[in-house]
């Protein structure tokens, strides 16, 4: 499964695991239903949550991708920039990801860490 198959699809929410691992339990527009596993989670902020969250997209980017407005937003927006400098630094250097979550409606959350996989649910 891509991250493609989402747009239009349902974030259904998010359990926090022992060890740096989150969960993402996400559904197709057409209703087939994925765990998205990231693991060795350093940071993570969702808000908006509501009943229904459709997803517009999802997006992965790279260390070199990050932005000094993420670092803001999963660190606190009253990170001093110099912190901010320090903290991108650290991210390129642990080669961590960004996982954007893009509402059409609803949550929006942006997770930092380092790798993923999907697990399709049946049923």
């Amino acid at each position: 499964m891509d991250m493609k198959s989402f747009h239009d699809g349902h974030f259904d929410g998010t359990r926090l695991e022992p060890g740096k691992s989150v969960q993402i339990f996400l559904r197709t527009a057409s209703g087939a239903r994925c765990v998205l596993i990231l693991k060795g989670v350093e940071m993570l902020a969702i808000s908006g949550v509501k009943a229904g969250n459709i997803i517009f997209d999802l997006v992965i980017r790279n260390a070199g991708e990050v932005t000094s407005a993420d670092v803001q937003e999963l660190y606190g927006h009253d990170v001093e920039s110099g912190q901010v400098d320090k903290i991108m630094k650290e991210i390129r250097e642990k080669k961590l990801q960004i996982l954007e979550l893009n509402p059409s409606y609803g949550a929006q959350g942006l997770f930092l860490f380092q790798s993923f996989e999907f697990k399709e649910v049946s049923g």
